[in-house]
């Protein structure tokens, strides 16, 4: 493929199906027309036979040179040679027939069936180069998302996250203890916008909260205790006790501990 350059993969595999079709379509053109329509030229001369198998036809000169070709009464009886075309020997004339209609039906079947198949196939190809140019859009974009993230994002929400502290233990103390354990986890979103993260579009609530988490480098045992009484006191229909609260308290507490030294 070396002739084609830089081109793109699927630009080449258009190049090369679109090259095969032409060539097809005038294998089958050259089909329909027959060879003596496509080629032209004088052609081989048959072959001439030098051994007589016939009597020859008496020949008579006249007294003005000329002569004449006798055909006896028996001409049909004795194996005499075909007199020439004026003395009526007679001679029919060569026409060229055309091909029977089944074959051109079967001919521009398959011409239409080539047809569309090439077109599916090139639909094919224009629907793979445009699934391949959308994907290195979004790479390029995730790229330049990766690129141009804020080096100092973890240290901004690690503050965040340590001057939004009273009212998130505050939300935990109060009310039922399953709201509150509910409405203290959710704290953590409002936390990350207001650090200048923004949620993703795939993104579910408890995702962004640990990913919010994970940013500011907390430690993971008190995260993932959290996180459990969260999807506890969230999802299950069993009671959900003040004791719940008292170990939710203690995993915020270890959380803020861990971001300690970086706030």
């Amino acid at each position: 493929m070396r002739a084609f350059g830089d081109w793109p993969p699927g630009l080449r595999a258009v190049v090369a199906v679109a090259g095969t079709c032409l060539l097809m379509v005038l294998v089958a053109w050259a089909t329909l027309l027959g060879p003596d329509q496509v080629f032209t030229g004088p052609g081989p001369r048959p072959a001439t036979t030098t051994t007589e198998t016939c009597i020859p036809l008496p020949v008579t000169t006249d007294p003005d040179g000329t002569t004449t070709v006798e055909i006896p009464d028996d001409v049909a009886e004795r194996p005499y040679c075909d007199p020439p075309l004026e003395f009526g020997g007679g001679g029919e004339e060569v026409v060229e027939r055309p091909p029977p209609v089944w074959v051109e039906v079967v001919i521009w079947i398959l011409l239409a069936t080539m047809a569309a198949v090439v077109a599916a196939l090139l639909l094919w190809l224009l629907a793979a180069v445009l699934r391949e140019i959308r994907a290195r859009r979004i790479r390029a974009e995730e790229r330049e998302d990766v690129r141009f993230t804020v080096l100092d994002e973890p240290t901004r929400v690690a503050e965040q996250v340590a001057a939004d502290a009273g009212e998130q233990e505050t939300l935990l103390l109060a009310g039922d203890p399953r709201n509150a354990i509910v409405a203290a986890w959710h704290r953590f979103e409002v936390q990350g916008e207001r650090a200048g993260v923004a949620r993703r579009v795939a993104e579910t609530s408890s995702e962004y909260a640990l990913r919010i988490l994970d940013l500011a480098d907390a430690d993971t045992g008190p995260v993932n205790r959290l996180a459990e009484l969260y999807r506890e006191a969230r999802f299950s229909d069993h009671p959900v006790t003040e004791q719940h609260r008292a170990e939710a308290l203690a995993a915020l507490a270890g959380i803020r501990r861990s971001l300690g030294a970086r706030t």
